[in-house]
């Protein structure tokens, strides 16, 4: 294991994890369980997400990180120390990370995120910011010469950028993603059938009928809380129900990507024209995204084929080639 190379892509929903030789080898949700009586973790990943919500009062359920900043640096570590033992990885040996960041991260966050890191062995790494790894790993043809516009949607940041080879020309992340539909899908439910949900179902609704197709005909039974009697009780619902919540967040990331748009240079702006939108991350494959951007941006829509592996892939593809991760690294 001398010598290891690592890709890391350590978001608000899930970690995903490469290496050299073995591909993209852990994809786990971030998210720890913790044992409030001990002071120990209890788990970590798949098996903490399986507790959120069913817990009793000696379990707490952590999120390390939020919003893509590590908001708990201890945790984060303790977290990442297991993932990397799933994947082969051990202490003790000379290693080098690529590791994703917001777009435009400051000194702050990296600070964050490099004691996290060093507390679970990785003293090595560079970083590079989420939509160069993401155009990389979606197959985005790239130069230094020919800009394109990236937007990749996480769980909790969404990304959008202007870019090339030789870095990001103009961009912005922002504190919005795929989780804000689970809590507008809660609020809605709540609201129009009297049920309340959890963060869990709210996700499976989402991934089972969410939809911006005006007329979807699908539909899922949804099991709750009735908000009058606290009585469980079920609901069904469709996927033009829930249209209204499910926008919200796809229109915002419409407004804000349109006025990254405004503000481009001519000759950016044109090739973009030619080239359309690359669209990435998890939030990504919802059912409809591309026709209904393409509606709204009136040009091209290019949704990667496994969206929520871009960007883990392109940091993987990156620790190959490490005079290019140099180049666009921010601590270069």
């Amino acid at each position: 294991m001398a010598g290891t190379k690592i890709a890391l892509d350590m978001g608000t929903s899930d970690t995903k994890i490469y290496t050299a030789g073995g591909g993209i080898v852990l994809n786990e949700p971030t998210v720890v369980a913790l044992d409030t009586a001990g002071g120990g973790v209890k788990a970590i990943g798949a098996e903490a997400k399986k507790l959120i919500g069913k817990t009793a009062e000696n379990t707490k359920t952590v999120f390390p990180v939020f919003e893509g900043e590590v908001v708990n640096e201890k945790l984060a570590a303790k977290m990442l120390s297991g993932f990397l033992d799933k994947a082969g990885y051990r202490q003790g040996y000379s290693s080098f990370a690529v590791v994703s960041v917001p777009c435009g991260a400051d000194a702050a966050l990296l600070k964050k995120l490099k004691g996290a890191l060093g507390g679970a062995g990785l003293d090595n790494a560079c970083f590079v910011e989420t939509p160069i790894a993401a155009a990389l790993g979606g197959g985005v043809p790239l130069s230094e010469y020919s800009p394109c516009f990236v937007i990749d949607m996480g769980g909790g940041v969404t990304d959008i950028a202007a870019l090339s080879l030789d870095g990001i020309i103009a961009g912005v992340s922002v504190g919005l993603g795929g989780k804000n539909t689970d809590v507008a899908l809660i609020d809605y439910i709540a609201d129009k059938y009297n049920l309340q949900i959890g963060l869990q179902t709210a996700e499976r609704v989402k991934m089972q009928i969410g939809s911006l197709y005006e007329r979807d005909s699908l539909s899922a039974v949804v099991n709750g809380r009735d908000l009058s009697t606290g009585r469980p009780r079920s609901a069904v619902l469709r996927a033009e129900d829930v249209l209204g919540p499910v926008k919200k967040y796809y229109d915002k990331i419409f407004e804000i990507a349109g006025t990254v748009l405004s503000k481009l240079p001519p000759e950016v702006s044109a090739e973009i024209r030619h080239k359309g939108i690359y669209v990435s991350g998890g939030s990504a494959a919802l059912a409809g995204l591309e026709n209904y951007y393409k509606n709204k941006f009136n040009m091209n829509i290019i949704i990667s084929e496994n969206p929520a592996m871009c960007t883990v892939a392109g940091l993987g593809g990156l620790t190959g080639n490490p005079d290019l991760a140099d180049k666009l690294s921010l601590n270069a």
